[in-house]
């Protein structure tokens, strides 16, 4: 039988033509020429007929120009990575009479299944309000009756207990501390008994984790603290790092006298790589702050930058010619990391409200986002990636936008958007792009040096010793097809390698299992403006890796 990935290029290679229309796999043998096609021109009858009498991979070249040489790498390790993720949301909204569910069951479960199920999701901050008003005038106990429970109660309900079935384990409790909003309130204290405002924010730290705690069964290993505390949002507005250092202390040493004893803070998510490397430089310097941190945040915002922007990153990156200021800035915080011992996390990103360059279900969006993660693993060896928005529903977004004139489906950076009207869930670009790599790799894979000797072809490698398994995520950005050998140095492969492609028309296409050439090498065919992954297992011998 002859192997998936060349059967896939003739079947898009001839419907560019408009000569078959099907998006449905060709599968050809000896005894079978071709079925699920429609009828179609002698000449395509031809082709099809040739492509089976031979091994495809044996036609395909003649089309191709100049293979190109890929090199994997496993004596050269980076960094343990931790998944992919999104803010978390339940498509709820607060209301005079309470929180109201904004989806109907089933409309829920898809949602759920998209995100988590399809674009394997692990990962998340898990944001709720807990202490609109204070609670009491003692920061050292606990009114039960005076924190608004109905967030993490519903949080849990209705998103956390459908969506573990799915395989999202890894999430963190995003317990802002936000002075626009939910904790307005401790403004006037903040300016009249600094130390009783540290207290109070130490002290809905410390209650979020409890109730968390004891309602879930479950204690999260991180609390995002902040989301650009300093710079975008401001959630601080008025405050300096100083006093990011000092409400991570203070509640740092809060959760460990109730026992939290390794509990982590995901710090400082600025707006920019830039300001969220010099606040983190400012926190990781005080040895009290930093036993209190586990990650670094940063996003790669403002809107219409190098990573916001979808065609800044096509044209750019996609080309071969990534921003040199952003990957410098990106090493930067890299190396702060190496420094301190401590993951990078890209925690999120959006082309930002209504700022769509290209409709929502084009092929642009995927590759881009796809590229946009293959750099913040590779330049700032970023443990984590997030979209924007788990799942954005279109009754928040009308909520959200009023009279903004931001159409719905301009929002491509939440994983999935949720229809109400027509009652339809729709996986974003970034939901496939991710899924590209969160469907193959696991928390606790590792990424392994992987090299091209093509500038418009990019490649990040993984080695799961768990799955006992090598991934390799590579993006086409050629507009024509390309032969890829890929050569492994260090490491042994068998049989079979799978994977699945998205290009034109196609999303998460599967390529059946086939045989490498040999144990340290295997070749590919990319279609043009693509992103492939593979995936084989591991050979392992008595001394470890072959």
């Amino acid at each position: 039988m002859t192997t998936y990935p060349e059967l896939l290029y003739l079947r898009i290679y001839l419907s560019r033509r408009k000569m078959i229309f099907s998006t449905k796999p060709v599968i050809c043998n000896r005894k079978r020429i071709c079925r699920q096609l429609f009828p179609v021109y002698v000449i395509i009858a031809s082709l099809v007929i040739a492509s089976c009498a031979q091994p495809a991979v044996e036609y395909l070249p003649r089309v191709f120009v100049k293979p190109v040489t890929i090199r994997i790498d496993n004596s050269v390790v980076y960094q343990d990575i931790e998944g992919f993720g999104a803010t978390t949301r339940a498509s709820v909204m607060y209301t005079g009479n309470g929180l109201k569910d904004l989806l109907e069951p089933s409309l829920r479960q898809q949602a759920i299944d998209a995100v988590y199920g399809q674009a394997g999701l692990t990962m998340g901050n898990l944001e709720f309000w807990m202490e609109p008003v204070n609670d009491d005038g003692n920061p050292f106990t606990y009114n039960w009756k005076g924190f608004m429970l109905s967030g993490p109660d519903t949080m849990y309900r209705l998103l956390v207990q459908p969506a573990l079935e799915a395989g999202f384990d890894n999430y963190s409790l995003g317990l802002k501390i936000d002075m626009r909003r939910h904790l307005a309130w401790l403004k006037p204290l903040r300016n009249t008994d600094y130390r009783r405002y540290l207290d109070e924010i130490s002290e809905f730290v410390t209650a979020g984790m409890i109730y968390w705690r004891d309602k879930s069964g479950f204690t999260p290993r991180y609390i995002s603290l902040f989301n650009e505390p300093l710079s975008g949002n401001r959630e601080l507005r008025g405050g300096d790092v100083n006093e990011v250092i000092d409400i991570i202390i203070h509640a740092g040493d809060r959760l460990r006298s109730e026992g939290f004893a390794e509990v982590l803070f995901i710090v400082p998510g600025e707006e920019t790589v830039e300001k969220s490397l010099r606040t983190a430089e400012a926190i990781l310097a005080d040895d009290r702050a930093r036993k209190y941190v586990g990650a670094i945040s940063y996003h790669a915002y403002p809107y219409h930058s190098s990573y916001s922007s979808i065609r800044r990153i096509l044209q750019k990156s996609g080309a071969g010619e990534p921003e040199p200021e952003e990957i410098r800035i990106r090493n930067e915080l890299k190396q702060l990391g190496e420094k301190y011992n401590i993951p990078v996390w890209m925690t999120e990103i959006s082309e930002g409200p209504g700022n769509a360059e290209y409709e929502f279900g084009a092929d642009e969006n995927l590759r881009a986002r796809a590229i946009h993660i293959h750099d913040e693993l590779v330049h700032a060896n970023a443990s984590a990636f997030f979209g924007m928005n788990n799942m954005w529903d279109r009754r928040i977004h009308e909520a959200h936008f009023k009279n903004r004139n931001v159409g719905f489906f301009t929002e491509s950076s939440s994983i999935a958007l949720i229809d109400q009207d027509a009652s339809e869930v729709y996986i974003s670009g970034m939901g496939y792009a991710i899924g590209h790599y969160a469907r193959w790799i696991k928390r606790g894979a590792v990424r392994i040096d992987a090299m091209t000797d093509d500038s418009h072809i990019q490649v990040s490698a993984f080695r799961d010793d768990a799955a006992g398994r090598l991934v390799a995520v590579i993006i086409n950005n050629n507009d024509d097809n390309r032969e890829i050998n890929v050569l492994l140095d260090n490491i042994r492969i068998g049989s079979p390698v799978t994977g699945e492609q998205s290009a034109e028309g196609l999303r998460w296409d599967r390529i059946t299992g086939f045989a490498p050439g040999a144990p340290d090498r295997m070749r590919l065919n990319m279609l043009p403006l693509s992103v492939m992954t593979v995936s084989a297992p591991i050979q392992v011998n008595q001394r470890g890796y072959d």
